[in-house]
C-alpha cells in the first residue's frame, strides 16, 4: 500500500506473524469485534474462496463417483455447469444408467426412437414443436462428448416434457384405403393397417408414405401384426397371410379355421389364432403348419393377449383361458363375469379382466381364484391397463377408474364423452382414447388431467399409442389414419 499508511501496514502484519497462535486469534477476535458490518461481509467474501475444497480434484475418482452416485439426474445437470473437470466427472454412464434405470427408461438404450430426426414431413417449428435442439459444445471443444446414458436421459426429459405440455406434431393424413380402417399395428417404423376393402397397406412413418398395398385377400382384413419385418394378417375369408414387410410378397397362406379370424398374436416365431369358430390355433411362420389346436370356449373369442409361451383369451362365454401354447393345454379357467369379458390383461401375479358386467375383477394366475373385485362402473368395460402399483380401467359410462391391488378405487376420471376405447399406461402417464374425437393425457399418481389433445381430425375408432407417437384410425369411410409425432 502506498501512502503514510503503508509502513504502517507493514509493521502490523510484522508484528502479526511474529505472534504466538493463541494470540493471533485473540488479535483477529479484537479485529473482528470492532470492525462495522459492512467490513465484516468484506471480510467473508475475501474468506470464502480461501476456505473453499474443490474435493473432487483431491478426492479418488472412486469416491467422487459413489458421492455424485446418490444425486439426482437434475443435480447431476446443474453441478456440470459449475467448472470443466466437475462436467467430466459427471458425464459417465456408470452414474447416468442407473438414473435411466429408475426412471424406466432402459428401453431406450436399445430403442433408436430418440436418436431420430424425426419425420422429414414436420411442418411446426413454434411453440408446440416437440423438436429436441441438441446442445451444442462449439466453445467448448476441449470437453468430452456427452456420454450415451446422460444423452438418453436428457432425450427422455424432453420427450415426457412434451407429453406434459401437449407439444407434438400432426403428420400428413394417411389416405388411401378406400374402405373403413377395422384394424393396425406398428413397430415404430412400419404401420400397417387392414381394412374393409379386402386390403392391407404398409406405410412409411418417417414419409407418410404407403410402401405396399397388401391385396391378396378375397375379404375385410380383420387384424393385423408386424415384427421384425413380417406382417401377418387375418382375414374374414378364414385364411392367415404371411408378407414379408421388405418387398410385400405373400409367402404362404394359413388354413385351417373354418370361420374367419378375430384375433392375432405373433412373437416373431409363432402366430397364435382365434377365429368365429371358437378355436384358437398356435402356427409356426417357418413352414405354416398348425401345431396345435386349443378347444374350450363355448362362444364367440373377443380378446387375445400374449406373454412368452402363455395366452389369456377372454370369450362371449363370460369366461378367460389361460393357454401354454407349448403343451397346448388349458392351464386356468377364469369364471366370475356375468357378461361377455371385454379385456384382460395378465403377467407373472395376476390376470386382470373386464366385462360387460361393469367389473374389473383380479385374478391370481398361480391358484386360478378372484382375489379382489373392482365395482363401480356403470357401463361396459372396454379397455385396462395394469403396472407394478395401479390398474386404470375405461368404460361405456365415460370414465376412467384407477384401482390399486386390493380393489380400492382411487381415482374417477371424468373428461370423456361417450365410450373410452382405449389405454395406453407408461410409469404414471395414462392416455386416453374415446368417442367424440378426444384423446386426454392424465397422471394416474394424482388422478389429474395433464393436457387434452384436441387436434386429432377425425372420430376414433382404432388407435395405437407408444411413448413417441398416437395413431388413430376412424370409423368412417374411406378410411384415414392420423399421427400425432411428440418427438
Amino acid at each position: 500500500m502506498d501512502g503514510p499508511a503503508g509502513p504502517k501496514m507493514d509493521l502490523i502484519s510484522s508484528v502479526f506473524g511474529s505472534l504466538k497462535v493463541e494470540e493471533q486469534n485473540e488479535v483477529l477476535a479484537r479485529l473482528f469485534r470492532a470492525c462495522q458490518l459492512s467490513q465484516l461481509k468484506e471480510v467473508y467474501d475475501e474468506l470464502c474462496p480461501l476456505l473453499s475444497i474443490d474435493f473432487v480434484s483431491t478426492l479418488p475418482q472412486e469416491l467422487v463417483e459413489r458421492i455424485f452416485s446418490y444425486l439426482s439426474g437434475e443435480d447431476l445437470l446443474r453441478m456440470a455447469c459449475c467448472n470443466k473437470s466437475w462436467r467430466e466427472c459427471t458425464n459417465t454412464d456408470i452414474l447416468w444408467q442407473p438414473l435411466c434405470a429408475l426412471k424406466n427408461w432402459l428401453n431406450f438404450g436399445t430403442d433408436k426412437q430418440l436418436f431420430t430426426d424425426g419425420p422429414y414431413c414436420y411442418r411446426s417449428t413454434g411453440l408446440t414443436s416437440p423438436r429436441y435442439n441438441r446442445p451444442k459444445f462449439s466453445d467448448h471443444t476441449s470437453l468430452s462428448p456427452t456420454c450415451r446414458w446422460k444423452e438418453i436421459y436428457i432425450r427422455a426429459c424432453h420427450l415426457n416434457q412434451n407429453w406434459t405440455l401437449g407439444r407434438y406434431t400432426v403428420l400428413p393424413l394417411l389416405r388411401g384405403h378406400q374402405g373403413r380402417v377395422d384394424c393396425l399395428d406398428c413397430d415404430g417404423k412400419w404401420l400397417v393397417s387392414g381394412s374393409s376393402d379386402k386390403t392391407a397397406r404398409v406405410w412409411d412413418l418417417f414419409t407418410a408414405s404407403c410402401l405396399h398395398v397388401l391385396d391378396n385377400h378375397t375379404d375385410a382384413v380383420t387384424c393385423v401384426c408386424i415384427k421384425l419385418e413380417v406382417i401377418v394378417t387375418g382375414c374374414a375369408d378364414s385364411l392367415i397371410r404371411i408378407f414379408q414387410l421388405e418387398t410385400g410378397t405373400c409367402l404362404r397362406a394359413l388354413m385351417g379355421h373354418s370361420s374367419g379370424i378375430d384375433q392375432l398374436c405373433f412373437d416373431g416365431t409363432k402366430v397364435v389364432s382365434a377365429s368365429s369358430d371358437r378355436t384358437l390355433r398356435v402356427w409356426s411362420i417357418q413352414d405354416g403348419r398348425c401345431r396345435k389346436i386349443l378347444r374350450g370356449h363355448e362362444d364367440e373369442i373377443q380378446y387375445l393377449t400374449m406373454k412368452e409361451h402363455l395366452i389369456a383369451s377372454t370369450s362371449w362365454d363370460h369366461t378367460i383361458r389361460i393357454w401354454d401354447i407349448h403343451r397346448g393345454v388349458c392351464t386356468a379357467f377364469l369364471k366370475g363375469h356375468t357378461e361377455v369379458v371385454n379385456c384382460c390383461q395378465f403377467d407373472c401375479r395376476y390376470v386382470v379382466s373386464g366385462g360387460g358386467d361393469c367389473l374389473v375383477l383380479i385374478w391370481s394366475i398361480d391358484s386360478g381364484k378372484l382375489v379382489h373385485k373392482c365395482q363401480g362402473h356403470v357401463g361396459d368395460v372396454y379397455c385396462l391397463k395394469f403396472n407394478e402399483k395401479s390398474i386404470c380401467s375405461g368404460s361405456s359410462d365415460s370414465t376412467i377408474r384407477v384401482w390399486d391391488f386390493t380393489g380400492k378405487c382411487l381415482f374417477i376420471m371424468t373428461e370423456h364423452i361417450g365410450v373410452v376405447r382405449s389405454l395406453h399406461l407408461n410409469g404414471n402417464r395414462l392416455v386416453s382414447g374415446g368417442d367424440r374425437k378426444k384423446i386426454l393425457v392424465w397422471n394416474i399418481l394424482e388422478g389429474k388431467l395433464v393436457n387434452v389433445i384436441h387436434r386429432n381430425p377425425s372420430l376414433l375408432h382404432k388407435v395405437w399409442i407408444n411413448e413417441t407417437k398416437i395413431i388413430t384410425a376412424s370409423p368412417e369411410s374411406p378410411g384415414i389414419l392420423t399421427i400425432l409425432s411428440y418427438w
